[in-house]
């Protein structure tokens, strides 16, 4: 005879597991729909742009904006002549390009921004969350996220099989 405990253990498993999996699915359609719509997700490594994004933030950036719309104070992406991402303020336009500044920073960026090396304008971002971002794309994030997937699988697997033998 089954014990009332292993009937609330296995509700409280079925629940875990399948909110795991809406979990992952929502995020997966999420990240679909964003790049559907043109918003890319970049991490901030440094602190040239505190207090207003903080190292570890991650940066929902519009790959569809014009650099022709963009004025002054707006945060912008762009890429530097190695192909780093930038994310710093518009401070003001010169010549049809654009000249950035980080918030921290003392001094204006060196090189303006043109409309070759523009990449879209930040919307929002979240703390912290970017931190968790560069895991995910780790080897180690990776290899977590697979062994979950399996186990999440797995434990659902074997909810199904336990609820099926009773």
């Amino acid at each position: 005879m089954k014990k009332h405990g292993d009937k609330a253990l296995g509700k409280v498993m079925r629940f875990a597991v399948n909110g795991a999996i809406t979990l992952f699915a929502a995020t997966a359609a999420a990240i679909a729909v964003m790049l559907i719509c043109g918003i890319r997700l970049y991490v901030v490594r440094t602190g040239s742009m505190e207090p207003e994004i903080k190292t570890g933030s991650l940066c929902f950036v519009d790959h569809r904006a014009e650099l022709s719309s963009i004025k002054r104070g707006d945060i912008i992406t762009f890429s530097t002549s190695d192909g780093t991402a930038v994310t710093h303020r518009a401070v003001r336009t010169e010549n049809g390009s654009i000249i950035t500044k980080g918030d921290a920073n003392n001094a204006e960026d060196e090189n303006a921004v043109t409309s070759d090396n523009f990449i879209g304008i930040c919307i929002f971002n979240i703390p912290q969350l970017g931190k968790a971002v560069q895991f995910l794309r780790s080897p180690w994030g990776i290899a977590a996220s697979m062994s979950m997937i399996v186990l999440l699988i797995s434990a659902d697997q074997l909810i199904d099989k336990k609820k099926s033998s009773e």
